[in-house]
């Protein structure tokens, strides 16, 4: 009895709300979709590690890492070190990159060329009575690229010994 008391212009509207809210709900699946990915875009900020070796005499090497996470354009600024209190007969800092994802990492603003080892290895030796040896510049994710991290090995050869120290982001 319901359905013959409806016309056929009454129908009709309930088909087209009927249409209107899947559309909404449509949208709404896309605005929260697009607001999520929005939600775990990095945002400028840094992560750091240091790492410690001990020399015989007590003396301590230290491997120092920081990285700027990722920004809208997937690069950031790093800085590594490897330092000690006194003059090593050589310190080594060796820096290198790894993503999570695709495509390949560029290393920017590094004025040595004779310090990158590879693509995404740096590495520079002080022999000279220097306390350190420091790398910096910009890196940046290949364009599938989700993390890049980076490992340091700091090196040094003193008071007849060889230790390394080491960090990781």
């Amino acid at each position: 009895m319901f359905e013959k008391s409806l016309s056929n212009s009454d129908w009709d509207g309930s088909r087209m709300m009927l249409r209107s809210s899947r559309v909404f709900k449509v949208l709404g699946t896309m605005a929260v979709a697009v607001a999520a990915t929005f939600a775990i875009v990095p945002t400028a900020s840094a992560t750091t590690d240091i790492g410690y070796a001990t020399f015989d005499n007590g003396q301590r090497i230290t491997a120092n890492a920081w990285i700027q996470s990722f920004t809208w354009t997937s690069c950031g600024n790093f800085q590594t070190s490897a330092v000690m209190a006194v003059s090593p007969n050589y310190i080594t800092n060796q820096t290198s990159f790894y993503q999570i994802g695709l495509g390949s990492i560029g290393i920017k603003g590094v004025n040595l060329d004779s310090s990158r080892q590879n693509s995404s290895t740096l590495r520079w030796t002080n022999s000279n009575g220097a306390k350190g040896s420091y790398l910096s510049g910009s890196v940046c994710g290949g364009w599938g690229a989700i993390y890049v991290g980076e490992d340091v090995a700091a090196q040094a050869f003193y008071y007849g010994n060889l230790r390394t120290a080491s960090a990781h982001i």
